[in-house]
């Protein structure tokens, strides 16, 4: 009767835990369905959104939409699933090509907008900040349409009240000579400018277009950009200084904490080797008394085998303490070689810095001193002059009628003529005269405690060697002269008076005809 009660017992227990697993199957099913429903219903929303965009993935979309509603057993839709992934991964990289041509045609119209004369600044503007931020994945190429379509609007509503710069005269705006002047002015700003990155690349573009000749609008135009240039130069050169010096920061600190770890541990390491030793010491003088003991063999033995036990353990010790000094003394060695490295890095960085410092200085058309270091040169000498009194002598000397080289043979070949001219007067004079470049076609030397004799001779030799240079451009063969000015500071003189001086004397007696040669 009991084993009956037993059993019954059981089968109660076994109807519960029956009873339970059913409710979670169906627990379990009903939540599988509603995933499966609303994976089905997020497939169609997304099948949905993906219409009418590819003839072959609609058709797709609509074959996979129905079987969806009509099959029970996902699992039978894998294939169907695999073929709509690869067509929208197809339709995906379609979408990347067209945004790639769309945002070329965004390019174009806007630099064929930009290069319209006479815009106002603001519209150029707006118009260079939509196209200096391009849009990576084409999410924002209807905004961009958009704003660009209204800039045009403005620019054509700007052109029908016929304030477009072809209307107007531009010499109202700046007279032609003052805007000559700038548009020397700038070339050389940038000339002198020295920036590796995207900065450097667009400055040259803008000497470009000033070579070619731009009227006022354009001209303050690019004077904007080239401020905006400089400053974005300025600015990455800044953040990589930073860089630089925070990521040396860092390998110092952390040469700086290896070290202090290392000096640490060698003292621990010194502190131990000293225990070490004296505890051979204590053994060797345990020793000396067994060995001074009138004991029987077996005492002796007995101590002896004691104190070759400790010797033993001492040994491994010392074997163990021998293994972490090579690891602290590979640390050492691994820590001096950054440290080196560290050392070299910061040495190629000054390098890096002291030929940007020459760079700065050195005109990159002609590679003879640009008008900064001509200052800074002159100052100095000026300060000299003050001081000593001794013979200080500027010199200008221009290249005659270098602006019809450059309108009949190209700013090519004017710049060809140019290189060849500065290395020519740099190899007639001495080490210790100054060459620079003054502005377009002009040079300047300082002549520092030189004779008159030997300074006429240098410079009358600088003119017959330019005379003789065998120019040809365009298969034509062309002879170039030069007009000198020397003039020696005296008295109250001070370097702008001495440089007006030179100037106005050379421009005066070259009306007179070419190859001039003048000594105030």
């Amino acid at each position: 009767m009991i084993e009956v009660s037993i059993v019954a017992s059981e089968l109660s227990q076994l109807k519960q835990q029956l009873d339970q697993t059913r409710l979670s199957h169906r627990d379990t099913t009903l939540k599988s369905r509603r995933e499966i429903l609303l994976l089905k219903r997020i497939i169609l929303r997304f099948c949905a959104a993906c219409k009418h965009h590819d003839g072959e993935l609609d058709k797709e979309i609509v074959e996979l939409a129905t079987s969806i509603e009509q099959v029970e057993n996902t699992s039978e839709l894998t294939v169907r699933i695999a073929t709509f992934e690869r067509l929208i991964n197809r339709y995906k990289m379609n979408v990347q090509r067209e945004h790639s041509v769309m945002e070329e045609h965004i390019s174009y119209c806007g630099e064929t907008l930009q290069r319209v004369v006479g815009l106002p600044a603001g519209l150029k503007r707006d118009l260079r900040t939509l196209l200096q931020y391009p849009s990576q994945d084409g999410s924002k190429h209807i905004q961009r349409i958009v704003r660009l379509v209204e800039l045009y609007e403005r620019a054509i509503k700007f052109i029908s009240v016929g304030k477009i710069s072809s209307e107007i005269n531009t010499n109202e705006i700046i007279d032609v000579d003052t805007q000559e002047q700038l548009s020397h002015e700038l070339q050389h700003l940038i000339s002198e400018l020295d920036f590796d990155n995207t900065s450097g690349n667009k400055l040259l573009g803008i000497r470009n277009k000033l070579l070619t000749g731009v009227d006022a609008v354009s001209l303050i135009d690019l004077a904007l950009q080239t401020l905006q240039l400089v400053l974005e130069g300025t600015n990455n050169e800044r953040k990589a200084s930073q860089a630089f010096v925070g990521d040396m920061n860092t390998q110092v600190a952390q040469i700086i904490k290896t070290n202090e770890q290392n000096q640490n541990q060698g003292q621990s390491y010194l502190e131990q080797r000293s225990l070490l030793n004296e505890e051979y010491s204590l053994l060797i003088k345990q020793a000396e008394s067994v060995l001074e003991s009138k004991s029987s063999e077996q005492e002796y033995k007995t101590k002896m085998a004691m104190l070759l036990n400790e010797m033993n353990d001492l040994s491994e010790r010392n074997k163990a303490m021998q293994s972490r000094e090579a690891a602290l003394i590979e640390r050492h060695e691994y820590t001096t070689k950054k440290l080196n490295n560290l050392y070299e890095e910061t040495l190629e960085y000054r390098r890096q810095l002291s030929d940007q410092q020459q760079r700065i200085f050195k005109d990159p058309l002609t590679k003879v001193y640009n008008r900064a270091a001509m200052h800074e040169r002159l100052d100095l000498e000026y300060k000299r002059w003050v001081r000593h009194q001794h013979s200080l002598v500027l010199t200008m000397i221009d290249i005659d009628q270098f602006k019809r080289i450059n309108e009949r043979f190209g700013h090519l070949a004017g710049d060809k003529a140019l290189s060849i001219i500065a290395k020519t007067i740099e190899n007639k004079v001495s080490d210790t005269d100054f060459v620079a470049r003054f502005s377009g076609e002009e040079f300047l030397i300082l002549f520092t405690e030189t004779e008159k004799e030997e300074r006429d001779k240098a410079l009358k030799a600088i003119q017959l060697a330019i005379a003789k240079l065998p120019f040809k451009f365009k298969d034509d063969h062309v002879q170039i002269t030069v007009s000198i000015c020397s003039s020696e500071f005296t008295n109250s003189d001070i370097p702008e008076k001495v440089i007006k001086r030179s100037v106005d004397a050379l421009y005066k007696e070259k009306s007179k005809g070419t190859g001039q040669f003048i000594n105030l």
